[in-house]
This record gives C-alpha cells, sequence and structure tokens, in this order.
C-alpha cells in the first residue's frame, strides 16, 4: 500500500556540510549587520517611524556590503543603456557566443553612450528582479547571483533597480518592471522566445505579478518563469509563516508583514496585483520555483505552483530539505550550485537560441 510522500516541514533536513557551515556564518553575518549597521533589529510591534529608519538603515548597511563585495570572475558587469529604469546587465564570459547577431537591436541600430553593448554576443535574455521584501536590494547586491544565472543560462541578466518602497509604494515597482519588459520588447525588439523572467523572494512575487499585468495588456509571455522563494502571498496566509518561523535564519515573519503593508500602500495585501497567489495565472509561460523547505515563505511556493497548474499552466516546484530563504545566492554551497543548473537547464530548454531564430526575426 503506498502512502504520500511526506510533508518537507516534517523530514529530517540534510543539508551539505558546507551549507550548514555557510549558514551558521550568515546568521552571525546578518546578526552582526542588524545590530551595527542598522541599530538592532526593532519590536514588530514598534511605530512606523521606527521600522522605517530601521530599514533604510538595513539599505545602506546592505549597499555598503555589496560596493565592498568583489565583483565576480570571468564576468562582465555593465550598465544598462537608454533603458527606462536604471541597472545592470550581468554577462559571464561562458555566456557569450562567437555569433554575430545581437539579440535585439544592433548597436548601431540603437545609440548609446558608445560602450559596448552588453546584448551583441548572447543567445538569451534573463530579466531578473531582485528580492528584499520590496525594501531592500539593488542591482549591485544581487550581481553575484546575476553572474551565476549567467553561466548557467548562458544568458546576459538584466538587473533593473526598481524603485522601492516605503519612499515608492504599489505600483511603482510593477511600472517599472513592466517599463523594463516592454523596453526589451519594443526598444531592443528581443523576441519573447529569447526571454526568461525570473525573481528572488519579493522579486519573485514581483516577476509574476509582471506576466499577469503583460498577459493583461496583450505583451507576449516571455519563454518561462522562474521564482527563487518568490514571494506570492503578502497577506500572510499560509502555515509556514508562523510553524517555520523559528528556522527561517535570514526573513523575520513579523518584518515582512510590515514591509508588505509598506510596499501595497492603500491597497489590499490579497489584491491579486500585489499577491500574485491570488491572481488569475492563465496563460502563464513554462513556471519553475525553487524553495528551502526552512523558511517561512515555502507555502507561498508551493500554492503558487499548485494555482499555478489549476490554471492550466505548466509548473513545477522543488524542495530542498533543511535549506533557507534563497539558499543558491550563496556561492559555493552544492545545494545551491544543483538549483542553479537545474534552473540554467529550465531556461536554455524552455528559451530560443540565436541560431534557431529564422533570418530577420530579430531586425
Amino acid at each position: 500500500m503506498s502512502s504520500a510522500p511526506p510533508d518537507p516541514r516534517l523530514v529530517d533536513p540534510s543539508p551539505s556540510l558546507r551549507a550548514r557551515l555557510v549558514r551558521l556564518a550568515f546568521v552571525g553575518t546578518v546578526q552582526a549587520v542588524r545590530r551595527l549597521g542598522a541599530g538592532g533589529l526593532p519590536e514588530p510591534d514598534a511605530p512606523d517611524e521606527e521600522l522605517v529608519s530601521y530599514g533604510l538603515r538595513m539599505r545602506a548597511a546592505t549597499e555598503s556590503l555589496a560596493a565592498h563585495a568583489p565583483d565576480p570572475r570571468h564576468t562582465r558587469i555593465l550598465p544598462i543603456s537608454r533603458a527606462p529604469v536604471p541597472g545592470r546587465v550581468v554577462v559571464a564570459d561562458a555566456a557569450r557566443t562567437a555569433a554575430v547577431r545581437p539579440v535585439g537591436r544592433s548597436i548601431g541600430e540603437l545609440p548609446s553612450d558608445g560602450g559596448e553593448d552588453p546584448f551583441a554576443r548572447v543567445d538569451r535574455i534573463v530579466l531578473h528582479l531582485h528580492g528584499g521584501i520590496y525594501c531592500l536590494g539593488s542591482s549591485a547586491t544581487h550581481r553575484g547571483l546575476g553572474a551565476r544565472l549567467s553561466e548557467q543560462a548562458r544568458a546576459a541578466v538584466l538587473l533593473p533597480d526598481y524603485r522601492l518602497a516605503p519612499e515608492h509604494p504599489f505600483p511603482a515597482a510593477l511600472d517599472d518592471a513592466l517599463a523594463v519588459y516592454r523596453w526589451l520588447l519594443e526598444d531592443r525588439a528581443v523576441p519573447p522566445e529569447r526571454i526568461a523572467v525570473t525573481g528572488d523572494s519579493a522579486g519573485g512575487g514581483l516577476a509574476a505579478s509582471l506576466l499577469v499585468r503583460a498577459r493583461e495588456l496583450g505583451l507576449p509571455q516571455p519563454a518561462c518563469y522562474v521564482g527563487l522563494s518568490p514571494w506570492t502571498d503578502l497577506a500572510g496566509s499560509g502555515p509556514s509563516l508562523v510553524e517555520l518561523a523559528d528556522r527561517d535564519p535570514w526573513l523575520p515573519a513579523a518584518l515582512a508583514v510590515r514591509a508588505a503593508k509598506a510596499y501595497a500602500g492603500q491597497m489590499p495585501l490579497d489584491d491579486p496585483a500585489v499577491s500574485p497567489l491570488y491572481a488569475d495565472l492563465t496563460g502563464l509561460p513554462p513556471v519553475l520555483v525553487h524553495v528551502g523547505a526552512d523558511e517561512i515563505l515555502l507555502d507561498d511556493a508551493v500554492r503558487f505552483v499548485d494555482a499555478c497548474r489549476a490554471h492550466g499552466v505548466d509548473a513545477s516546484v522543488g524542495r530542498f530539505p533543511g535549506l533557507w530563504h534563497i539558499f543558491p545566492i550563496f556561492p559555493g554551497i552544492p545545494e545551491g550550485h544543483h538549483a542553479l543548473r537545474e534552473i540554467g537547464g529550465f531556461i536554455r530548454r524552455h528559451s530560443v537560441d540565436g541560431r534557431a531564430l529564422p533570418v530577420g526575426a530579430a531586425a
């Protein structure tokens, strides 16, 4: 008699030794940044002014750490040229091809500042929306993840610096993401089958919302979507938000709820435009979601995949026992490398490279 697979939250976690060591070091680093860089973690019921001040200090501390981190090796990091939203393009050397044709319009057809066209020798583009509870993060903090994603997907990874809450509540971030996607389709003339849309944490939810908004506007869908621990339910109705709060080393559940309110502004937290878990997901491209089994957003990831399937979308989820929120962002752990290899293969399978396009398709 067969039995149902065990709930991943009940499985004895067995991450690698390196992952366990990285986790210990990471917890210490986060505690130090919160204590020294941001003046200590406020109480969940602290006044809004105190939480905003803490969030801005954490943002500054995070950006300072990112500024002192070395750039990834064997990677080119270039500013986005003439895009509607500032940011960076990350291209690993392994992602560059010998193809003569650019992904979209050539540098000669699209005037720039005279620098290198980051899309000139790549087969596909990944539009990645960074995480940070809609209040933190940037193309600087995520350039390392962008480099590893570029290498595995054989793609240029576009990291836009969308506007952050609380200064810019909804719909600022979604408007910025949509503007960049339209810029790729219309200004750069990139075929949608050569674009993958990805995101981590809040960026994973934002990427899903972008696809829903694009469908509503009649824009073509990209080749595929990948979410790394996507935050899809800002209303916080998933049981893991409470059940795994003591096991998640990164994301304090109570502060995530306050950050959700800062991002949503006047919108209800369960509004489909804010929380894509509640949206009509019909017509989305193939979906792959990765999530750690020790994180509070476990149910956000699993329920989002279930909702995609209920709307007829080809969707799958990978759950990693004993691992934490967006663990692939940490270099050097075997599980993260495995996850990014799977993500890269998924993107390559579902997107079209330059050699498969008919002549004139990118003109």
